[in-house]
């Protein structure tokens, strides 16, 4: 039995393929899978970035240190939100800016991880383009750290320029945020201060703001063997915008931190005004004293004569001579004693 069905199911099989074998089906050919071409990486070389200016005499120039406590803003990649402004007093190369502040919260939807920029000269848009630098959070808190403070408190944050950056006497710049990390738009929490404390340069947030801040100027060799010499530290084609008759006074001395936001001097047009003031004040004062205190002195005052006043005679009445009672027994003697009243009353009855 079983080799019956061996050859039934061998006879199945083949009458099988022999169909298939006559049919008129052909098998399409088949085709060789191709590839997608290949893109070779062109490796863009990468300009090295500028090394730290190499200066010999490094000075302060500019600096702002009003501020208001419990008031911080940050700096944004956004055009118009990104810069602060000063006006240089020294020439010679920008080599630090310091700020004011502390580090932004860690773990934050609005603030980044590390922003950088660079500095322009006369327009934070279109002006001349100059060096480059860059600060990130955890710097900020290695600084704030070798002053002895934490990340919750505030100390001076030291932006270190690269490349040379030209400093001319009178002459306004910007430094400029261009890039935050993290695809976020705000970096940073940094002091400032209102009323306009510092007039030679501003913050994007307001025209009478100033960020709390410091530059350093510094003067390469060849700055100073042309400073020996008298000879200009600038080409005249890159000379100051500002005439120097227009080149602002130096700002006002350093002062402590916590003597924050006393009243500015008062404008010439001011003081007139109050001087103007005083003046009517002090011919018709508007408030008059309670009391007046006599004058013990008065040289111009006239002596007026006292007349006297002549008191009407005393009238003088006449005595009263007192009335002598009466005797009550007429007697032809008038040298008996008058008896008292008792002896009268009482004697009568014994006798």
């Amino acid at each position: 039995m079983r080799f019956l069905n061996a050859i039934r199911l061998s006879s199945i099989v083949l009458i099988t393929l022999f169909y298939l074998s006559c049919s008129d089906d052909k098998p399409e050919p088949e085709q060789e899978a191709q590839l997608p071409p290949t893109v070779e990486k062109k490796e863009t070389a990468q300009a090295p970035a500028p090394s730290k200016p190499v200066v010999y005499v490094e000075e302060l120039d500019q600096f702002q240190e009003y501020f208001k406590e419990q008031h911080e803003t940050s700096f944004s990649h956004v055009t118009k939100k990104n810069w602060m402004s000063y006006t240089a007093g020294k020439n010679g190369i920008l080599t630090k800016v310091l700020l004011f502040g502390k580090p932004n919260y860690t773990i934050s939807e609005h603030y980044g991880s590390r922003m950088s920029g660079f500095v322009r000269a006369g327009n934070p848009d279109t002006g001349p383009k100059y060096g480059e630098w860059s600060i990130t959070r955890e710097d900020i808190v290695n600084q704030l750290a070798l002053q002895g403070l934490t990340e919750i408190d505030r100390g001076w944050i030291t932006l270190q320029m690269r490349g040379e950056i030209p400093q001319q006497a009178g002459r306004m710049y910007f430094i400029v945020c261009d890039q935050i990390s993290d695809k976020r738009a705000w970096f940073g929490a940094f002091a400032f201060a209102e009323g306009n404390s510092y007039k030679q340069g501003r913050f994007w947030l307001h025209p009478e703001h100033d960020l709390v801040f410091r530059t350093y100027v510094g003067k390469t060799a060849d700055q100073l063997e042309r400073e020996q010499k008298g000879e200009p530290l600038f080409d005249s084609g890159t000379a100051s915008l500002v005439p120097s008759k227009d080149v602002p006074d130096a700002p006002k001395p350093m002062i402590e931190l916590t003597k924050n936001f006393e009243p500015n001097p008062p404008s010439p047009s001011a003081r007139t005004n109050e001087d103007q003031s005083t003046d009517k004040a002090d011919e018709q004062p508007l408030y008059k004293p309670a009391t007046e205190a006599p004058n013990k002195k008065s040289p111009t005052a006239e002596l007026v004569p006292v007349k006297e006043v002549q008191q009407p005679a005393e009238v003088v009445a006449p005595p009263v001579e007192p009335e002598n009672p009466k005797p009550l027994n007429d007697g032809n003697n008038s040298d008996v004693p008058q008896r008292s009243l008792f002896e009268r009353f009482f004697k009568d009855r014994t006798e």
